[in-house]
């Protein structure tokens, strides 16, 4: 004997004297199975209060084996020809900047645009219709729960309802999109909520369009209890937590910026500790990496005298550009470390007062850079990750090596 399957009315049933008992736990409340308005039938059917005179509706769409052909997917013919009609235009569009075809207001034109679009529109709108794409279908219960009047709409099924796997989870894909809730109803009467809805205008009055509002009313009334649903709390976290990110976003690209156009948020980040270190041995002229990173025709290290027009001439720019900044520290450690990469054979290094930079405050500190300009930032960048595969051949700290910009003065 084949095994019963679970009814419609066991799932109205169940979730009638489940959900608002687990879930909204609201008091009073008035619950009912088949309530109707002026002319459609909710399975199910639960009012309280949100707030004063504010009513709050939530209906079930209950659904078994027996309608599983309201739950399958279908196509939406307004769904594929509005899509064909777009990806259409998009086409035309797209070729028309492709080929530069500049598309004057004349008779040729206009007709040729038009049979354009409506080929276009056509052709595409079959081809959808053959891919047979869950996005531009529909389930006809999902469309005629739309048409109910709530604040909250569910969908209940059974769980032995669906015997495909797929048929289920284009369901639940399809729940999703809408905004509607998902409940599974076992045999043994328990009420899994798998999709939360989206509540929809939560103080909008949707109680007058049933039949009973007035009693529904009086009994939803007394000593009532107000506040949002689970659903609108749960939404109100998820715009919190975005709004939330947005911001973190828009903080992080105004920081960015702000690095890029004005000076380092934290300046002066480096651990000064040269003074300390002892100056490296030079390197042994036998030794392979003896001259790995020595560039031809670089300058000697030379102490600036100060942020003057003669201390700055050395590093005068026409134009906002780059160098490669290996070090900024006091001006005693910065010629001790321009020292100790000349020691290591890594030569071109200079030291100048920050001041010279022109986008860099940071008052009695000197760079440690290299004497070659950048026109750009990747040039820049490039020379710096080289500077420092030099520094870990030769067994020296890495203590900054970054593309720093340099502007006229």
């Amino acid at each position: 004997m084949a095994k019963k399957t679970l009814t419609e009315r066991f799932i109205q049933n169940t979730v009638a004297e489940r959900l608002n008992k687990e879930y909204y736990r609201r008091k009073p409340a008035y619950i009912s199975t088949e309530e109707y308005t002026r002319l459609k039938r909710a399975d199910v059917f639960l009012a309280f209060m949100r707030a004063p005179k504010r009513p709050y509706t939530v209906v079930v769409e209950a659904k078994s084996r027996s309608t599983i052909h309201q739950l399958k997917l279908k196509e939406a013919p307004h769904q594929v020809r509005w899509a064909g009609r777009g990806l259409a235009i998009v086409l035309i569009v797209g070729l028309s900047a492709a080929l530069g075809y500049q598309w004057y207001f004349n008779a040729v034109n206009t007709l040729l645009l038009l049979g354009l679009f409506v080929l276009g529109s056509t052709v595409i709108s079959r081809l959808l219709s053959r891919l047979d794409l869950s996005l531009l279908g529909e389930i006809s219960a999902i469309d005629q729960l739309g048409r109910y009047p709530a604040n909250e709409k569910w969908i209940a099924v059974g769980e032995d309802t669906f015997a495909k796997p797929d048929q289920y989870d284009t369901l639940y894909r399809q729940c999703r999109k809408s905004g509607l809730g998902l409940i599974v109803v076992t045999a043994k009467g328990k009420v899994q909520r798998r999709v939360i809805p989206e509540p929809r205008h939560a103080f909008n009055n949707y109680l007058d369009s049933y039949r009973k509002s007035d009693d529904i009313l009086k009994t939803i009334s007394k000593r009532a209890d107000y506040g949002p649903t689970p659903p609108e709390r749960a939404k109100q976290l998820r715009q919190t937590l975005n709004a939330l990110l947005l911001l973190a976003l828009v903080g992080l690209l105004a920081l960015l910026t702000y690095e890029e156009q004005v000076r380092p948020v934290v300046p002066d980040p480096f651990a000064d500790t040269y003074a300390d270190t002892p100056a490296p041995q030079e390197p042994d002229a036998t030794s392979p990496n003896a001259d790995l990173g020595a560039d031809a025709g670089a300058g000697e290290v030379t102490e600036a005298p100060g942020p003057t027009e003669t201390a700055c001439a050395a590093l005068s720019v026409e134009r906002r550009s780059f160098v490669v900044v290996d070090a900024i520290l006091k001006p005693a450690r910065a010629t001790v470390r321009a020292e100790e990469l000349r020691r290591a054979g890594i030569r071109g290094f200079r030291t100048i007062p920050t001041e010279c930079l022109n986008s860099w405050p940071a008052p009695g500190r000197w760079a440690v850079y290299r004497d070659t300009v950048y026109a750009q930032r990747p040039a820049a960048r490039r020379a710096a990750r080289a500077h420092k595969e030099r520094l870990e051949a030769r067994g020296l700290r890495f203590e900054y090596g970054r593309a720093v910009k340099v502007r006229p003065r």
